[in-house]
């Protein structure tokens, strides 16, 4: 070779390659996974000491596993640690292709026309393994299709035991893989989800972004899937503005949808798909009554098994952006099936919440599947990310008092200020809201007196994550008897009794199980910020809501909180007002009173714009005329006349039967007659 040939080498490899360049921009793209990839790391250095040998990375469409499997070769080259990795979808019924593939990695030195036997292969891959530990990475299982039985039964079993497997698909390993305790010990499963907000706003700036309120937008609008955020971020970059954003008209949704529907070939389940975008929650029965017609099992076994769908607490649910993104499209193409089958939910749901109302149970989960399709924005957007949890709740004892004295403890020193960013996913409208630590930590260190509490019949339960951690505790006062004194001392709840006049209080002054309702002091999370926890205090908020009881509280004196709480139709309380919370700003006691039939009220006002089926018009009793009936014994009284029992009466009225017979014996005592067919007597003879 020529010294100018040498010179033309040596200035060729001195310059970075296209293929350097993109992986460069790559790596500055890369935000968040600090577990994943500390999880990574400990198997990569700890290998000897961990029994497992498989990481099982999954997770649907477009959340970035390649990305991560990207930067764990990196992270293993980095300490001359050897990685291969196979793309299951150039590999179909091909094992020696994939053995060589691997080879050829590991070594190094193969070329692309060499190839190895099978078991020379392995026998390779075993020697480097034998040297130092090796990684082999398996991307896009789901497609592994005839493979996954021979690496299961053939493949894996054969490998030196210094080797760590990588297995990345949109789905879990299952069936055989599960079947046997030896493979569970030999596996540890690593879910791929979205970004959280912070990790949002990181990759947000990487782009160039500083606009708060154009982060906010995409973070809610990409609620952190990475795919969409890689597709909407460089759009929000060119916008510049959020006033600009807003006038943007390209959009990456179309093509996300694509990429979800990848996993339905058939126009059969793509349609199922897009009805089970409608409710929140589904079943195989509900989405048969959507579509007014039995939807076949085997469809809906096809449903559920896609990897964007997942179990809750009372059927299934859909990935939240898959959801939205899809029900979007649902709407612009067919408005006509879509509008149908949304105005079927609500009136499913809504004869849900009748029947547990007219039978004494507590809906509160029906009712909150009923509020995306209020119109209320507020209610949508804070109830957008409500979810089932998979936390669970546990009663203070003495034995577990001092756990709670602790998290009280680490609260108070956590160093922290609060932004809550949601959006209605109908109008587009966005609510910020933003508190300080010592706002969060008022309502704990004022207010909640855990041992005190205790003792005089509290109700105290802390709220448990899967790993036995505590994150959250619930403080409340039932009101009776016992614990009026403590109410009325407390600096919290004391304004609002001490208002009382002595009749009012005597409501009060019942037993303990006849307690007209709870002083609700707290439902504190370690991390407002985190969708799950704000879950958990929807959810046990609702379930004292729909107590058929009064519920008082004082909430901080937050813009988010007071909207909040007045948007589910608690009212301020006048007279009640204390600087417990903030030496500045006043805080009061709010009341919701869903006592006896006031709950109906309550559910009515809450779901105003549902398009719920009516009660009987009121206009209907103006014909009752004189009797010295109220608005609800006008109402059962119309439907009396009418030949209907009590049982139906209630049913259409949303009250119970013992309610129903309740107004009947008023009237009766009002018009001093001994009987109904009295009493229809009388009504009809006015109506005449």
């Amino acid at each position: 070779m020529g010294s100018m040939e040498r010179e033309i080498g040596q200035s060729i490899r001195s310059f970075p390659t296209i293929g350097q360049q993109l992986e460069q921009w790559n790596d500055l793209d890369f935000t968040g996974r600090s577990f994943e990839l500390h999880l990574f790391d400990e198997y990569l250095t700890q290998l000897h000491t961990r029994r497992e040998r498989i990481i099982n990375l999954h997770g649907t469409g477009g959340m970035g596993k390649t990305r991560l499997l990207e930067q764990y070769r990196k992270r293993a080259e980095q300490r001359g640690i050897r990685f291969a990795l196979v793309d299951m979808r150039d590999y179909m019924n091909d094992p020696a292709a994939i053995v060589n593939q691997l080879v050829r990695q590991i070594y190094g030195k193969l070329q692309s026309n060499d190839e190895c036997r099978q078991e020379e292969g392995m026998r390779l891959l075993n020697m480097a393994a034998a040297e130092e530990r090796i990684i082999l990475a398996f991307d896009h299982y789901e497609e592994s299709g005839s493979m996954d039985k021979w690496l299961r039964e053939s493949f894996i079993p054969q490998l030196h035991n210094q080797v760590l497997i990588l297995i990345a698909g949109r789905y879990p390993l299952e069936g055989s893989w599960r079947v046997s305790s030896a493979w569970q010990k030999l596996i540890v499963t690593l879910p791929v989800s979205e970004l959280n907000y912070e990790e949002t706003t990181a990759y947000a700036r990487n782009l160039g972004i500083t606009d708060e309120l154009v982060i906010d937008t995409v973070w809610l609008k990409t609620l952190g899937h990475p795919l969409t955020l890689s597709l909407f971020g460089p759009i929000a970059a060119r916008a510049g503005t959020a006033a600009e954003l807003a006038y943007e008209q390209e959009s990456p949704f179309e093509a996300i949808v694509d990429q979800w529907f990848q996993e339905a070939p058939s126009d059969e389940l793509r349609s199922l798909i897009m009805t089970a975008s409608v409710p929140r929650t589904f079943h195989q029965e509900f989405l048969s009554q959507l579509m007014e017609k039995e939807v076949p099992l085997s469809l809906f076994s096809q449903l559920i098994r896609l990897s964007f769908i997942r179990r809750s607490a009372k059927g299934w649910q859909m990935h939240e952006l898959v959801r939205e993104t899809i029900r979007r499209t649902y709407r612009d193409i067919m408005p006509e099936t879509f509008e149908k089958q949304r105005q079927l939910t609500v009136q499913i749901y809504h004869r849900y919440i009748l029947n547990a109302m007219v039978s004494g149970q507590n809906a509160a989960w029906e009712v909150a599947e009923m509020l995306p399709h209020t119109d209320n924005p507020i209610l949508r957007a804070h109830f957008r990310h409500s979810r089932g949890s998979t936390n669970c709740l546990e009663a203070v004892t003495e034995a577990n008092i001092g756990e709670v004295e602790q998290y009280i403890r680490l609260r108070n020193r956590q160093d922290k200020d609060w932004k809550i960013v949601c959006s209605d996913p109908e109008s587009g409208t966005s609510f910020r809201y933003k508190y300080t630590q010592e706002q969060s930590n008022s309502r704990l260190s004022s207010c909640v007196r855990v041992r005190e509490m205790l003792r005089v019949g509290g109700d105290l339960q802390l709220l448990r994550n899967p790993g036995g951690r505590m994150v959250g505790l619930l403080a409340a006062m039932p009101i009776h008897e016992s614990t009026l004194d403590y109410l009325m001392k407390s600096p919290v709840s004391g304004p609002f009794f001490s208002r009382l006049t002595p009749a009012q209080l005597k409501t009060y002054r019942t037993s303990a199980e006849h307690s007209p309702g709870t002083y609700l002091f707290a439902i504190d999370v370690e991390d407002m910020e985190q969708t799950e926890l704000r879950s958990d205090i929807i959810r046990l908020l609702f379930e004292f809501m729909m107590s058929r009881k009064i519920l008082l509280l004082s909430p901080l004196p937050v813009e988010f909180f007071s909207k909040t709480y007045q948007s589910l139709g608690f009212q301020p309380v006048a007279g009640t007002k204390h600087y417990e919370y903030d030496k500045k700003l006043p805080a009061y006691t709010y009341m919701l009173d869903t006592s006896g039939d006031k709950l109906y009220a309550f559910v009515t006002g809450l779901l105003q714009g549902s398009e719920i089926p009516k009660s009987p018009s009121l206009e209907k009793t103006d014909h009752i005329g004189e009797l010295p009936f109220t608005l609800r014994e006008r109402e059962v009284a119309d439907l009396l006349v009418r030949g209907h029992t009590n049982l139906e009466i209630a049913s259409a009225l949303y009250i119970t039967v013992a309610a129903v017979k309740k107004h009947v014996q008023s009237m009766l005592q009002k018009t001093g007659l001994k009987n109904r067919t009295q009493l229809t007597s009388i009504i009809l003879e006015q109506i005449k």
